[in-house]
């Protein structure tokens, strides 16, 4: 079975050989579904781990302890238009910028940008971001 995560890995960790270990360390294998590096050496990666719901939670805690931040990753991110106040504060904290505000200072959402990351519905203050989470931990 395939679990989706979203690693965030700071720039003191970003060339060490973590996701490497990680498949040696619990012999899992996965598909990287999207990575980035900035020139400042922070990067984020999602993986989907190929392995049983028990591997996936003790590669969870091993990622972790390397100090790399560790989520689940959202099936879909939906915008309740109805109640969103257009703040734009999920705009600052969306790392792909799939949340931005247009020419005419209204919110717009891209979702062939969105890394399902989840980083936008804990700042929302209206909670107008929802997300369907496939858990590890379900």
């Amino acid at each position: 079975m395939g679990y989706n995560i979203y690693l965030r890995f700071s720039e003191k960790i970003s060339t060490e050989p973590i996701v490497c270990n990680l498949t040696r360390k619990f012999d899992i294998d996965f598909n990287i579904s999207k990575a980035q590096i900035s020139s400042g050496r922070e990067g984020y990666l999602i993986l989907e781990l190929l392995c049983s719901k028990e591997q996936a939670k003790k590669a969870k805690q091993f990622l972790k302890e390397q100090g790399v931040q560790v989520s689940d990753l959202a099936k879909s991110i939906t915008r309740d238009e109805k109640l969103c106040v257009e703040c734009g504060a999920c705009t600052a904290i969306c790392p792909t910028a799939a949340l931005y505000m247009d020419e005419e200072r209204h919110l717009a959402f891209d979702v062939d940008k969105c890394v399902v990351c989840t980083r936008c519905i804990n700042l929302c203050p209206v909670k107008a971001i929802k997300a369907d989470i496939g858990s590890v931990n379900e």
